[in-house]
């Protein structure tokens, strides 16, 4: 992939802090703990990406974290999503008017099924009723992010115009192909998979935790092609899921992402750049690092600075 000539520096790589684009502030514990994990992992700012009826309207975030929200995600009664969706009785333009900071959640697909793969939960909403969802949060100056598993499904999406996919477990080369060319960005979500693994609630049998690390293994593949074929990728954690907890998984899917053959320059810049790109978020201060700067590193040179800026030094 063609480096960003404005993210070096004579000694160095210069990048804003990281951002994390998908985390469930709801999820997991109380919201502001759950808010403070991510400040002392380093991240300067999470899109919450669906809170149960807009139980997050009016709590106060640590500073200097930024907290985007999108508000109670779209799902269809009786399928996936209650937990974090909107279950008011609302028509559909109202539930798109009150998404709080430029973005509105729909849930597409169900989720990834660990008995048998390549197989996902039924899907909620046709191409055409998609692309109408689209069209009426485009009119009420707001982006679509899509929860979304199924290359079909996928490839939907993309046709629709959504702003970006999150997920996207068993997308196909030739999708990636579309959404490079469309700008379409891909929030993977890799560690809330491979994290199951370990599985330390006990909740898999011997075969559901072989199938999962074929979905990961896959993801991991799609993940390195994406980055060849210039897919505007972002680091999401999926925080608050099972066994995905919120702050840590920031690294643990940097590191993934670096498994995948992704050189580590290149993750620090989609941790730093393209997921500001994708929120349009401002650069902020830019932070100098050494080229040969680990993940691990960054995240503590982000951490450190906005403690500085927490103390009022400069």
């Amino acid at each position: 992939m063609a480096e960003n000539p404005q993210s070096f520096c004579p000694t160095g790589l210069t990048l804003p802090r990281p951002v994390d684009t998908h985390v469930h502030l709801s999820l997991g514990g109380d919201p502001q703990d759950n808010a403070r994990l991510h400040l002392a992992a380093g991240v300067a700012a999470v899109r919450d990406a669906g809170d149960r009826d807009g139980c997050l309207k009016g709590v106060t975030w640590p500073e200097p974290l930024r907290v985007i929200r999108t508000g109670p995600a779209l799902f269809k009664a009786g399928f996936y999503g209650a937990f974090l969706g909107d279950n008011r009785d609302l028509s559909l333009v109202e539930k798109i008017a009150s998404a709080p900071d430029g973005f509105v959640k729909v849930l597409l697909t169900g989720l990834v099924s660990f008995d048998e793969y390549g197989k996902v939960g039924p899907r909620q909403w046709s191409r055409e009723e998609l692309r109408e969802i689209v069209r009426l949060a485009a009119a009420a100056g707001r982006k679509v992010m899509v929860h979304v598993n199924s290359d079909a499904a996928c490839r939907d999406a993309v046709k629709a115009g959504v702003s970006s996919l999150e997920h996207g477990y068993f997308i196909a080369p030739d999708t990636l192909k579309m959404m490079a060319d469309q700008g379409v960005f891909w929030t993977p979500t890799v560690a809330a998979m491979a994290n199951q693994v370990d599985d330390p609630g006990g909740r898999f049998t011997r075969e559901q935790i072989q199938i999962i690390k074929r979905n990961y293994k896959r993801h991991l593949e799609m993940i390195a092609y994406a980055c060849e074929l210039g897919v505007k990728l972002t680091i999401g954690t999926d925080s608050g899921s099972y066994n995905v907890p919120h702050g840590v998984s920031y690294l643990r899917e940097m590191e993934l992402f670096v498994e995948a053959g992704i050189g580590t320059p290149e993750v620090l810049r989609i941790a730093a750049l393209n997921g500001r790109e994708l929120l349009n978020l401002p650069p902020g201060p830019l932070l100098t690092v050494d080229r040969g700067c680990q993940p691990a590193e960054f995240l503590e040179i982000s951490r450190k600075s906005m403690l500085q800026k927490r103390h009022g030094s400069k």
